[in-house]
């Protein structure tokens, strides 16, 4: 089974990133996953279309389009998304073979604060109703105080949020299937 972790930070330093480094380590046998970062997908802009699709968005869309699921993890900024998730979103949502159309998806997010992205969450889940994806509703996973459960160096330490990962991918497993 193939999944595919999407990093909604472009940071270099990301502590999403780093849970999704971390998942990697957490899937159920059987089970891969590829991460992808979005840092270099160009902002959506309808006008550009004139010429079809940019690479990346069709390299993007493919990899999708073949995952068995998609794993998103996101910064929450002004209580939603990051800018770079909701591009990604807006482009795939657009996209002629509707990748997302009834993907199962995961969520999880970390933060400094005290919430670890619940409000980002939120409105995540709200975006995949139009795209007619299969959010997963459970468990979820929300990283609060992530300075203190992920060290500088990116390892996720904190064995109750390990668990929660390892049992969100073991459901993302079965929706998928």
């Amino acid at each position: 089974m193939k999944f595919v972790g999407i990093s909604g930070s472009l940071r270099a330093a990301s502590t999403n990133t780093a849970l999704l480094r971390a998942t990697q380590e957490l899937l159920p046998e059987g089970v891969n996953m590829d991460l992808v970062t979005l840092n270099a997908l160009p902002m959506l802009n309808p006008d550009d279309l004139a010429n079809g699709f940019p690479d990346l968005v069709n390299q993007l869309a493919a990899q999708a389009k073949a995952a068995d699921a998609l794993i998103l993890a996101t910064p929450e900024y002004n209580y939603s998304i990051s800018a770079a998730l909701k591009n990604y979103i807006d482009w795939l949502s657009i996209y002629p073979d509707a990748p997302f159309k009834q993907k199962p998806i995961a969520i999880m997010s970390s933060s400094p604060g005290i919430f670890g992205g619940a409000r980002a969450q939120y409105h995540l889940r709200q975006m995949f109703i139009y795209a007619d994806a299969k959010v997963l509703n459970g468990p979820e996973i929300m990283v609060g105080l992530s300075g203190e459960k992920i060290t500088e160096q990116g390892e996720l330490v904190d064995s109750a949020s390990r668990d929660l990962i390892k049992q969100q991918m073991e459901a993302l497993a079965k929706l998928a299937s």
